[in-house]
């Protein structure tokens, strides 16, 4: 890369740590990572991890790294994301909403910080909690994610995240309901931003998260410069506690939307997570569970819906590090037009995960002739005594189902659309949070019916 992105970058992590008033530990570790990401080399299709991607059409030396200079404010009138969610959830829900110039944080719950609850953004964690996140970010216990030493786009995230969320919950603390995050950006293009998600469940703790990123659907052709929103999510699941996370995306077709998630769970913890995927130029995912101790358990479900020459890449991996834990994967992926998805899930168990249970599946609907779809399910296993499966579908929508539906009075998209919820249905229905599930249906009833998805 050549001296003019490294010299747009290093004055941004300057910037940002001017800005922020933020703490000497994080400035170094920024730096740090700052330092890796120009030794690191870009990734290409050709990588394994990186398979049917461009990251070539994104020009990084073209972006506009956006440093927020607001100050937080009560928010008047919720987004219209926000009221949507709202409708489907309930209830008024605590949640922070970020855009890449301001951040607005609404309806405060004065119950949850009579519990010790910490939920605002990660601009105010770290200069309120600084203490606290140091505690967790720096603790030498936690292990690293696969990717911390050797991805570009997740150093890049770690020395220029620019917004967030922080959640905290205490030990033998329960959230009645969720809390809700909310990233959207604008119609502007050539920007490049970098939401910081960290949620901590201590022990014997539950909690409720959803987490929802958009960008405004714009008329602007397919052929307006790409921007980047670069995210990062770590959850630390304490032991005998749980979280249920929920992320749904929806981004425009000038979006390369590139996403680390790691998850820890501790000793008789559990973590149920759904991922929403409809809509985005490209959309590139890594989620990473490492189950550290015995007893732990994971859910990690996904639903994808492709439409116009969208692209997704998922990439999940299981890591069993002790003995007696257990997981699942579920991931179910529809494909209109020309989209494509590649999806690589990985079981991996060390050599003391003994008595690992851990299944794995992939299905993949093929709506249009043109859809393509790659799935590459791989074990890797060192224990000797474990439970472990894995499978993998690919195949196009039954056009015998279409046709009987069409003669029952339905057009081809109303036919669609109940196929695709149908397919969906096993993993829509597991999400354990309360309304979700009809929200879902909603969104990618929306996403069908529209006369262009991809804007």
């Amino acid at each position: 890369m050549g001296e003019k992105v490294k010299m747009i970058a290093k004055e941004r992590v300057d910037e940002i740590t001017r800005q922020t008033a933020e703490p000497a530990w994080l400035k170094d570790s920024r730096l740090k990572a700052f330092e890796s990401y120009l030794k690191t080399p870009t990734p290409c299709n050709r990588d394994e991890n990186w398979h049917r991607t461009e990251v070539d059409a994104l020009d990084l030396a073209a972006l506009n790294v956006i440093v927020s200079d607001s100050k937080e404010k009560q928010a008047g009138k919720e987004p219209e994301v926000i009221t949507q969610a709202f409708a489907h959830l309930g209830k008024k829900l605590p949640y922070i909403y970020t855009t890449p110039q301001n951040v607005e944080i609404g309806n405060a719950d004065s119950e949850l910080l009579s519990k010790g609850v910490i939920f605002c953004s990660l601009k105010t964690a770290l200069t309120q909690h600084a203490d606290l996140l140091n505690k967790y970010l720096s603790a030498q216990d936690l292990s690293k994610p696969d990717f911390a030493h050797d991805d570009k786009f997740y150093l890049m995230n770690q020395s220029l995240f620019n917004c967030g969320a922080f959640l905290y919950v205490p030990k033998n603390v329960s959230l009645d309901s969720p809390v809700l995050n909310v990233f959207t950006s604008g119609e502007e293009t050539s920007i490049a931003v970098f939401p910081r998600v960290i949620i901590i469940v201590e022990q014997g703790a539950k909690a409720e998260f959803v987490n929802i990123s958009t960008s405004a659907k714009s008329k602007k052709s397919e052929k307006s410069a790409l921007s980047l929103i670069n995210s990062s999510i770590g959850t630390l699941v304490g032991h005998g506690a749980s979280l249920y996370y929920l992320d749904v995306s929806d981004f425009s077709t000038n979006t390369f939307a590139v996403s680390r998630v790691y998850n820890e769970v501790k000793k008789d913890a559990a973590l149920h997570s759904s991922t929403v995927a409809l809509g985005g130029w490209q959309i590139k995912s890594d989620i990473q569970t490492n189950l550290k101790e015995p007893g732990a358990k994971s859910d990690i479900r996904g639903v994808v819906l492709g439409a116009g020459s969208e692209r997704y890449s998922f990439n999940t991996i299981q890591d069993h590090i002790a003995p007696d834990t257990a997981s699942t994967i579920n991931f179910r992926v529809a494909l209109k037009d020309s989209s494509s998805s590649a999806y690589l899930g990985t079981i991996r168990v060390s050599k003391e995960g003994q008595r690992t249970d851990s299944t794995q599946s992939n299905k993949n609907l093929l709506l249009g002739s043109d859809a393509h779809a790659d799935s590459i399910p791989k074990l890797e296993i060192l224990a000797d005594d474990v439970k472990c499966s894995h499978g993998a579908t690919v195949g196009p929508a039954d056009k015998e189902q279409i046709f009987y539906l069409m003669s029952r009075g339905m057009d081809n998209l109303e036919a669609e659309e109940l196929i695709v919820q149908g397919f969906f249905r096993q993993v829509v229905q597991s999400c354990p949070v309360d309304g979700a599930g009809d929200w879902i249906n909603t969104l990618v009833a929306e996403k069908i019916h529209s006369e262009n998805p991809n804007v």
